[in-house]
């Protein structure tokens, strides 16, 4: 039986278009499962083409973990590759990657390499090259995956669904837990997709409000580290630095007088979240 492929999607054209193309050309056959929250731009009429079954998610009733857990009960196999619809594979082999490293009993998921799309803004190409690239960076961190372009164990799954509580940072959540109970988190380089947005301000304080907010709930902190000092003013410090020095070796001299804006941006929206997610959990 053909591995299962799961596809999350809503108003992505035309970037869907590229990445089912991209996957309709993968080395291995596959079922590809889509599940489209009422898209209106020619989306689902996109997935139609080549998703074995769409299932409809109606507006305004999508829930991460919640949608996870129907993919996971409405596709088959021990190995079950995620794929986002704005996510495009950039080779044939990107499918059978995740799968053989998917298919070690050790490891509770699998998540491949990113890199940003043509045109990306400099500062958002630099953070998709420091979370990945070779995952050297990412393996200081206290914990890193990202389930746009991934696999999970069925078994692992079974045992320890996802939390339908919240709202960002599942899929942290839940690989979080698998290393707790013993499982690698295994990251495969040579599964390469383009991925990247260029967000807005806005866009921006949201996404890391919402981030800080679940950091709060899955993680242990100590009073030190949910300090204002520890985990906003010095890490904003650090990765203006670190983007002066990276963004003008690149003569990206534009994108390096707008980072203490963007990272000022990016850790007041966090701390917000952290703050709003920690008195959630102190109740």
């Amino acid at each position: 039986m053909a591995p299962c492929v799961v596809m999350r999607a809503h108003n992505d054209m035309p970037l869907i278009a590229g990445t089912l193309e991209a996957l309709a050309g993968q080395s291995v056959p596959f079922e590809l499962v889509a599940f489209d929250n009422a898209s209106t731009d020619g989306t689902r009429e996109a997935l139609s083409k080549y998703a074995t079954r769409i299932i409809d998610v109606p507006a305004g009733s999508y829930v991460p973990g919640r949608v996870l857990n129907e993919a996971m009960r409405a596709t088959h196999g021990d190995v079950v590759v995620f794929l986002n619809s704005d996510c495009t594979p950039t080779d044939a082999g990107w499918l059978a990657r995740l799968l053989a490293a998917g298919s070690d009993p050790a490891v509770a998921a699998v998540f491949g390499r990113q890199i940003p799309r043509p045109g990306c803004h400099p500062i958002h190409a630099l953070d998709t090259e420091r979370a990945y690239g070779d995952g050297a960076r990412h393996r200081t961190w206290r914990h890193f995956f990202s389930m746009a372009s991934s696999a999970i164990r069925r078994p692992v799954w079974e045992s320890m669904p996802f939390d339908e509580g919240l709202k960002y940072s599942e899929d942290i959540d839940w690989t979080w837990r698998a290393r707790q109970a013993g499982f690698e988190i295994r990251y495969v380089p040579d599964a390469v997709v383009m991925h990247s947005h260029d967000y807005t301000l806005r866009q921006l304080y949201r996404r890391h409000a919402g981030e800080g907010r679940a950091d709060a709930r899955i993680f242990d902190w100590s009073s030190w580290e949910r300090n204002p000092i520890r985990y906003s003013v010095l890490p904003w410090g650090r990765q203006v630095l670190a983007d002066w020095r990276e963004l003008g070796a690149m003569g990206e001299w534009k994108a390096a007088l707008e980072a203490p804006v963007v990272r000022a941006v990016q850790v007041a929206g966090r701390r917000t979240g952290f703050v709003e997610g920690w008195k959630e959990r102190s109740r």
